[in-house]
């Protein structure tokens, strides 16, 4: 499929998948910052560079999938978001002392991904999703 298609498939998406989207790349985008915003000036951050530089391909990964919408993008995108809260929750309660940018950019993370994640779930979200991923052959047939 031309990227022209997917283009015009995400204008003509509801508008509860696109806000859905937008706080979701922007928690994306916020997550690796908040984790290098922990570890900065600190000598582990040596070591978590690697896998802030993972994370950040994960994040544009997930955000990909999801504008391209792929079947199973949704479950991914949940299983993803759950592993992002509880890593950027971890890491703010275990590491101290807290800097007021790793604060805002936790919280930010955390309301988007909890906030974009309800809007991929709504009604017309996910009736749109649908719409484009029919299930392949229904068993039961037309009458039921």
């Amino acid at each position: 499929m031309p990227m022209n298609d997917y283009v015009a498939r995400f204008a003509a998406a509801p508008r509860s998948f696109k806000k859905s989207y937008a706080m979701l790349v922007l928690a994306w985008a916020c997550h690796p910052a908040f984790l290098f915003s922990l570890f900065q000036g600190r000598a582990a951050v040596e070591d978590a560079n690697p896998w802030i530089l993972k994370m950040v391909v994960v994040s544009l990964s997930l955000a990909i999938l999801l504008f391209l919408i792929k079947p199973w993008a949704r479950a991914l995108v949940v299983v993803g978001n759950f592993f992002v809260l509880i890593y950027d929750l971890f890491f703010y309660v275990a590491l101290a002392p807290h800097r007021k940018i790793s604060t805002v950019l936790c919280v930010i993370v955390v309301l988007f991904v909890i906030t974009g994640t309800y809007w991929l779930f709504v009604k017309t979200s996910r009736d749109y999703f649908t719409q484009l991923n029919p299930k392949a052959g229904n068993p039961k047939g037309p009458g039921g």
